[in-house]
């Protein structure tokens, strides 16, 4: 009888001592659940596509804000509405030349944060010339196209467009590969316009030659300045003809090689243009 009263009592402590520990440990843990669940949330990776941008007076950008959770909002500001304006959803426009902080602020359940992109305002450019009026590229060789803007401190940035992209292709950034034996013309634009109302633009001339007559056909042109007293109009035209112009279905300057073919070049010019009068004029 005394053993089963024992045992019931011991039955009775060790329950309560299992509920005892039992709900402490498991309102700890669903308490520590909630906050590792908050603390995520707080730490959620907003970002915006960009930190910091340049824009052109009068022009627009579009700026947003990634991996919002479902019940973000977001809105932004300007510090400065008189450089750079932005609306509610995002898009900044550029008033005048300057600096400026946009934030967003990007509302949850965890509370409120922000990011910011620097703007800068920049002028417009009013005029654009290529570096080099000529270029001379072996077969599948590449170089980089540079240009001048005015005014110096413009935000802008050309436009580069070939005119044959299967002879000599350009990229964004202005760099030129040659890609098939022939002449072809570049060109870097503006949004500033002429009188006409036609966009500002610069060219340059691209021959592409096979590797080894690529050095050979650049040092002609760089040893006959005498050339420059052709209007570009004529001359370009005249080597258009030469390096692009077919007899007997194959372009006349693949005829040639090496040494013969600066020699052809050198020929068809003169009777082209009489190279040894302008020589003596130019002295």
């Amino acid at each position: 009888m005394k053993k089963k009263y024992l045992f019931k009592c011991l039955m009775t402590f060790g329950l309560l001592l299992f509920f005892t520990l039992l709900i402490p440990f498991t309102s700890y843990n669903v308490k520590t659940a909630l906050a590792g669940s908050i603390d995520k949330e707080k730490n959620v990776d907003y970002r915006l596509n960009l930190k910091s941008i340049t824009l052109v007076k009068g022009k627009a950008f579009q700026l947003k804000a990634y991996n919002l959770s479902e019940n973000a909002k977001v809105s932004f500001k300007s510090d400065d509405t008189e450089i750079a304006s932005v609306n509610d959803d995002g898009v900044i426009y550029a008033k005048q030349v300057g600096t400026t902080i946009v934030t967003a602020f990007i509302k949850d359940n965890a509370g409120t944060n922000s990011l910011t992109c620097e703007v800068t305002v920049g002028p417009p450019a009013f005029s654009v010339k290529i570096t080099r009026s000529r270029i001379v590229l072996g077969l599948d060789k590449s170089d980089q196209l540079r240009v001048i803007l005015k005014p110096s401190n413009t935000a802008e940035a050309a436009r580069f467009s070939s005119y044959d992209p299967s002879i000599a292709s350009v990229s964004v950034g202005g760099r030129v590969t040659a890609k098939n034996l022939g002449l072809t013309y570049l060109f870097a634009e503006i949004d500033a316009t002429n009188n006409d109302g036609n966009r500002k633009f610069a060219v340059s001339t691209v021959i592409v030659t096979n590797s080894d007559d690529a050095p050979l056909v650049d040092d002609y042109f760089n040893k006959h300045p005498e050339l420059d007293m052709i209007s570009e109009a004529d001359l370009s035209g005249a080597l258009e003809v030469f390096f692009n112009g077919k007899s007997d279905n194959t372009p006349y300057a693949q005829k040639y090689s090496g040494s013969s073919l600066v020699d052809a070049l050198d020929k068809y010019l003169n009777n082209k243009f009489d190279l040894a009068a302008l020589r003596s004029t130019r002295d």
